[in-house]
């Protein structure tokens, strides 16, 4: 019986491992909050002031500038999120700083979220 307790606890210190090592850039700079990919990546989305100009339901968010998450993630896999983050079409009109304002972590992060919150 004791077997149990000690096989969840083995395993919920394999996962939180598991996030860090995700999470971390290995370069000791400052990284997304460790936790669960998804609030991590909730977060990252919440400070870069996504929300601001994007829709996005998991996000609770309904920015009117930018394209609609809701309807245009799907298409999407990681790295062609990512390259709409670091590298947007210039004639619009999102950041084209956040590979300098984010880590790599916290741009994971943000990616397994909006991953994620694909409907």
């Amino acid at each position: 019986m004791a077997r149990v307790p000690l096989l969840v606890g083995v395993l919920a210190a394999a996962v939180a491992f598991g996030a860090v090592i995700l999470l971390s850039d290995g370069e000791g700079a400052e990284s997304a909050p460790v936790g669960e990919p998804t609030s991590s990546g909730l977060a990252v989305f919440n400070r870069m002031g996504c929300g601001s100009c994007h829709r996005l339901a998991a996000a609770r968010s309904s920015g009117p500038i930018g394209p609609n998450l809701d309807e245009r993630l799907e298409s999407h896999t990681a790295d062609s999120l990512k390259a709409q983050i670091l590298a947007p079409n210039q004639t619009g009109m999102m950041p084209t700083d956040f590979g300098e304002r984010m880590t790599n972590a916290e741009i994971d992060a943000l990616v397994g979220f909006l991953l994620v919150a694909r409907r």
